[in-house]
């Protein structure tokens, strides 16, 4: 819940007590092994009967094939962030956004045991093994008929970091790679150890948080969202950053049904108050699942309303994604 993710994120300071040894570690290197049993994937596909669950079976190359998947659908593989796995805001609201267009086969990689609360110097500390893991898990896919070129990688905040890593790992190239708000706090400066533009063909990063997110370039193509400092909807909110850094999973959520154009700015995140006067070098891309592969360079959105947040009863978005008024907690 958006209390947890809080608390997580505020590194036990909320009311969880923290214990160094309560806190689950791998080696953090290449001698963790793969599979691991504290990573489970899991295959999420819509039909007529509604949402369908299954979880992979990493040992049968014909699972793939046995399962709902739908090979004339383009695949996304999503990778939670700290204490971020559960059936609502972050990664839930987009998982279902996905599946809500009826084109995708979403994949789900669940890490929690690894980077729960209060834990985070252990989940920054798992990103190398899970990434190692991830990495496993799509070469399981291209054995198993899933076609590369057709595929992302979606990683909100750490998780943006692990689908960075994971292609570290891989003998082919990843197609694409979308991070959003990648995460800042301890993450080292190496290209190996977080999300960079060589970790794929094309690589988009979503800045919303300076405070959680990291605003410098990490893509071929740069999204600073209203500066990518502070969302201004979250102005007023118990957690201003936190708040911002969420939601750059509902941006993407909505950019599966709705264009949110952005204009090319000079060179980094700025403040939101420049963002309005930069000078344009090229022309405006949709930002989000529809941007071209071509694009490349820093681009700035401004937006006043919380994105994917239905005003109306017959709206397409998630009301998990709309910011509630502040309560003075």
């Amino acid at each position: 819940s958006g209390d947890g993710i809080h608390n997580a994120l505020t590194l036990g300071d909320s009311g969880v007590p923290y214990d160094r040894d309560t806190c689950v570690w791998r080696r953090g290197n290449d001698k963790d092994p793969c599979p691991d049993p504290d990573i489970l994937y899991t295959l999420y596909t819509s039909g007529k009967n509604g949402k369908k669950m299954e979880r992979v079976n990493l040992d049968s190359l014909s699972w793939v094939r046995e399962s709902g998947h739908d090979p004339s659908k383009e695949t996304v593989v999503l990778v939670h962030g700290y204490a971020g796995i559960s059936d609502v805001l972050p990664m839930g609201v987009l998982r279902d956004a996905y599946l809500a267009t009826g084109s995708y086969n979403v994949y789900v990689v669940d890490w929690g045991r690894l980077c729960q609360l209060p834990c985070y110097a252990a989940a920054v500390h798992n990103i190398r093994p899970v990434g190692k893991c991830l990495a496993q898990f799509i070469h399981f896919l291209r054995q198993s008929g899933v076609q590369v070129p057709r595929t992302t990688c979606v990683g909100h905040s750490l998780g943006a970091h692990v689908c960075g890593i994971a292609a570290n790992y891989l003998l082919f190239r990843m197609h694409r790679i979308i991070g959003l708000d990648p995460a800042r706090p301890l993450i080292r400066n190496q290209a190996k150890g977080r999300l960079d533009a060589g970790d794929a063909e094309v690589v988009q990063v979503i800045h919303t948080s300076s405070t959680f997110g990291d605003p410098r370039r990490s893509g071929h193509i740069d999204f600073c969202v209203n500066g990518g400092r502070i969302q201004p909807f979250c102005a007023n909110t118990t957690n201003e950053a936190l708040c911002s850094h969420i939601r750059s999973v509902c941006y993407l959520a909505e950019s599966l049904t709705r264009d949110r154009i952005a204009a090319s700015c000079i060179r980094r995140c700025l403040s939101s108050q420049g963002t309005s006067h930069v000078t344009q070098s090229g022309p405006p891309v949709p930002m989000g699942q529809h941007t071209p592969d071509d694009a490349h360079g820093v681009y700035c959105v401004n937006n006043e309303d919380a994105p994917y947040c239905p005003t109306a009863d017959d709206q397409i978005g998630n009301r998990l994604c709309c910011v509630p008024p502040d309560t003075g907690h």
